[in-house]
């Protein structure tokens, strides 16, 4: 007799159930090792960058209180799964938060990362509106289409089913990795295209710059497409598709946040004072209130002018280091 009929009432658990249990579980233990590495960078940030805006703060804080929620949710779809439903096949392919905690709360935290680099990218250019609003309109149409995959599988309530969402999963996908290329894209155009006319000082710290935008976004979109291949090329093995999903929310924001942290790395030959963002040099002073030191020219004696972007509550701060030959006074003044 099988171990279904001993029962009377479950079902017989297949021979491929590693199949079935393992990305799941994988998944659920993936986001709990990234909510880790999250509580880790918040506190970094939290203890170096007192002084940081209230705008910024938010933000950090806000996306790290989704983070929260979307781990708790998922450690109660494994308690569902694993521990109320053990052994039970109906229960483990029931959706239960599964729907609400991966895809509408990736899509959430995405669209709001995505859109603070539609913002950087609309200061460094000048206020020109075209890459931002294009970038902007992608990362919505990916969110709206996550939101839709969240309630296409709530509404079908199996897991087994979730192979079925190709338009709305796949819109959601491609949307996030097509959204992250373009970031990585302009924002690195948009500081190279710098380096010409910087300050020898402000090179290295434009190549890290650079770098850590590359490395970040690639990090993302390239488990975005890791997500749309599992999907679109195993669609018998639905589950495959959990892992990179159920972590791409924590990956967005850790990557945020590392970006925010890495300020403390970003120094002249000077004093850094991490309650104001502000570091000095013997010859200039740079702000490093949002970590990037996105503008810094110079002229030659008796007047040198070093423009520095600095980002405040919702606006950059351009500071005028002005080098008078009579009294050497500075100024500083917001654009």
């Amino acid at each position: 007799m099988s171990s279904g009929s001993t029962e009377g009432f479950l079902p017989v658990i297949p021979p491929g159930i590693a199949l079935i249990t393992g990305p799941t579980l994988l998944g659920i233990m993936l986001n709990w090792g990234f909510m880790g590495v999250l509580a880790a960078q918040v506190y970094f940030y939290t203890t170096n960058f007192p002084g940081d805006s209230k705008t910024i703060k938010s933000l950090v804080y806000g996306l790290a209180f989704i983070d929260v929620l979307q781990t708790c949710m998922m450690s109660a779809d494994a308690f569902h799964w694993f521990v109320f439903g053990f052994g039970n096949m109906d229960q483990l392919n029931d959706t239960f938060l599964n729907s609400w905690d991966v895809p509408f709360l990736d899509s959430i935290i995405s669209l709001v990362v995505q859109l603070f680099y539609c913002w950087r990218i609309y200061v460094l250019r000048n206020r020109s509106l075209l890459f931002p609003v294009i970038i902007g309109v992608v990362s919505l149409v990916q969110c709206g289409a996550g939101i839709a995959t969240a309630v296409v599988a709530h509404r079908l309530g199996k897991l087994s089913l979730i192979s079925t969402e190709v338009v709305e999963q796949t819109i959601w996908l491609v949307g996030s990795v097509v959204a992250d290329i373009l970031i990585t894209i302009v924002l690195s155009w948009t500081l190279l295209r710098t380096r010409s006319n910087e300050l020898r000082t402000s090179d290295s710290v434009l190549t890290r710059i650079v770098r850590l935008t590359v490395e970040t976004n690639s990090l993302t979109s390239s488990v975005a497409v890791l997500s749309l291949i599992f999907f679109l090329a195993i669609p018998q093995h639905s589950t495959l598709v959990v892992p990179p999903t159920a972590m791409i929310g924590k990956l967005y924001t850790n990557c945020l946040i590392a970006v925010l942290n890495s300020r403390q790395r970003t120094r002249t030959s000077g004093s850094y004072n991490s309650g104001t963002g502000l570091a000095t040099a013997s010859n200039h002073r740079s702000t490093l209130r949002l970590g990037d030191v996105e503008s810094l020219r110079a002229q030659q004696q008796p007047q040198i002018k070093v423009q520095v972007l600095q980002e405040l509550e919702s606006d950059y701060i351009e500071l005028d280091d002005v080098q008078d030959g009579n009294d050497g006074r500075k100024s500083a003044h917001a654009v």
